[in-house]
């Protein structure tokens, strides 16, 4: 059965409308909430968290891009915010959520506080489209690098993808809901690592004891 003219009409001008939002630039917002379900444990022991950590992304100019229905580049998604600046200030105020006290890189500290240093290698959101339907995708990669006055040395690195399905809209909405749920996942992943490494080694961050140089296990890689 073969469209009326009107609905074939209206079609074509709902897909010209979308293409023509996909070649304006969205702002994606980098989100400041703590996880869903805090941790616990971090029984007040030191960890300095030097801020920023390094920004190592390979694209620097934008956070993600905007495709058309052809499935080609049309537009960027530009972080409000400086994303090195703000992993860090999040992962800090989450462990400090989760019990630990978190130093700045001046402050006084006992020789077993934790060290944390870091960098983004990536974030960037953008649409996958397939015949029949798309998604968007968030992927951000956070290495993490640790040490103690004590002898601990080590680093891990977090690969994670956060992922928002249904139909592709050129508003920010989808994009902002990919990497939220992107961030969530890392952010647990980092202080879940951190809270292990620490129960492993009880010194750290209390008042005395040695510990011994270790390679941290990469993990959090999908």
């Amino acid at each position: 059965m073969t469209a009326p003219p009107r609905a074939i009409a209206a079609l074509l001008g709902a897909a010209l409308l979308s293409s023509a939002c996909a070649f304006s630039n969205i702002s994606l917002t980098l989100p400041t909430r703590g996880l869903e379900r805090p941790l616990s444990g971090g029984k007040g022991r030191q960890v300095i968290v030097v801020a920023p950590f390094a920004d190592e992304r390979e694209i620097k100019t934008r956070c993600g891009m905007q495709k058309n229905g052809y499935n080609m580049d049309t537009a960027d998604a530009v972080c409000q915010g400086d994303p090195a600046a703000w992993i860090a200030q999040l992962l800090a105020d989450e462990l400090r959520a989760t019990g630990f006290t978190v130093l700045t890189v001046d402050a006084a500290h006992r020789p077993g506080a934790l060290r944390i240093e870091g960098s983004l290698g990536k974030l960037f959101v953008e649409p996958v489209i397939g015949a029949w339907s798309g998604s968007l995708e968030a992927d951000l990669f956070v290495r993490l690098r640790v040490s103690s006055e004590t002898g601990l040395a080590g680093e891990r690195g977090f690969l994670v993808k956060g992922w928002k399905g249904g139909q592709i809209v050129s508003t920010t909405t989808p994009y902002n809901t990919a990497l939220d749920r992107a961030t969530q996942e890392t952010l647990e992943e980092m202080v879940r690592a951190v809270l292990e490494l620490m129960d492993r080694y009880p010194q750290l961050g209390r008042r005395d004891g040695v510990t011994r140089e270790l390679a941290w296990l990469e993990g959090g890689a999908r």
